[in-house]
């Protein structure tokens, strides 16, 4: 991570999204680390219009693009917003790749997510496998609209030589994360739930789906690693160890209370059943491994959540 660091010193970094959990957190660790960084959100700047991204962009003039804005929650959002979930980061992803080309910048970071990778498909995911089929539907307009930007990308790079690289990110959670009902990650909403019912935590679906899960402060260095990536490339950023919800469940019910129960709503989905990434080209090509164990996140991931009660 210190090469990242010494190599981006002194450069003008731009971070999409920067008042979101992960824009915020990015943001953050790059100013104590003595980095120059504008961080842009939705009140300066409708990044779904294209005049104003442009012109903001070449006021800037970034040298590094981080593109973490998007406009998403979690699965109940997305089934109840496919237009917007589509629509309008198909506009944001497409705009701010062309602006940062156009206003002279060097490097590209498009933030995807591993909702990408198809539905159906050998597991664990590698990086080609994101064009193998339909990914899981209730995720499809917007997971469509990741793999817009990345495909972009690479025609950017092919044609023009610009720099641009794309974490695929497994599920995030950690401090900061967001905790409205409706926009919560999964590790977030579980412990909303635990702490507004502390006799039984709820559960949506079955419990048997598996999901990759990726503490925030591992999800920014490994970010940041794919500045050393190839052009155009994809690249897994996640443990490469997938967790069962109901395993997810009862660690989040052991810090909240020992003596919580946990209960399975079946009539609710699962959504898709497992999901998975290899993440050994991140590591080979960029010299990154995520740190953080699941237990230790989720202790520390609640620990920053009974403060917010707190206060």
């Amino acid at each position: 991570m210190s090469t990242v660091l010494e190599q981006i010193k002194g450069q003008r970094i731009l971070v999409t999204g920067a008042t979101g959990f992960l824009g915020q957190a990015l943001v953050q660790y790059l100013e104590s680390h003595g980095i120059s960084v504008a961080g842009l959100s939705s009140r300066e700047c409708d990044l779904r219009i294209l005049p104003n991204v442009l012109e903001v962009f070449r006021h800037i003039r970034p040298d590094i693009v981080i593109h973490c804005a998007v406009q998403g929650g979690g699965i109940g959002w997305m089934k109840d917003h496919p237009v917007e979930s589509g629509l309008d980061n198909y506009r944001m992803n497409t705009n701010v790749l062309d602006a940062s080309f156009q206003s002279g910048a060097r490097s590209f970071v498009g933030v995807s997510s591993a909702c990408v990778y198809p539905k159906y498909g050998r597991l664990p995911y590698v990086e080609t496998d994101v064009w193998g089929g339909y990914p899981e539907p209730f995720n499809g307009p917007y997971a469509l609209s990741k793999r817009a930007m990345m495909d972009l990308g690479r025609a950017y790079a092919s044609q023009h030589g610009f720099h641009c690289t794309f974490p695929i990110l497994a599920n995030l959670y950690g401090p900061g994360d967001h905790l409205s009902p409706d926009r919560a990650h999964v590790i977030a909403d579980l412990m909303l739930r635990a702490n507004n019912n502390p006799e039984t935590l709820s559960v949506w679906g079955t419990g048997i789906a598996e999901r990759e899960f990726l503490y925030i402060d591992d999800a920014v260095e490994g970010i940041l690693s794919t500045l050393t990536g190839q052009a155009g490339g994809f690249y897994n950023v996640g443990t490469g160890v997938s967790t069962a919800i109901r395993k997810l469940a009862e660690l989040i019910a052991n810090v909240a209370s020992p003596s919580m129960g946990i209960s399975f709503d079946s009539s609710k989905p699962d959504g898709q059943l497992r999901k998975v990434m290899n993440v050994e080209k991140v590591r080979y090509e960029c010299g990154w491994s995520a740190r953080v164990e699941l237990a230790d996140g989720i202790r520390r991931t609640w620990e920053w959540y009974i403060q917010q009660e707190v206060q």
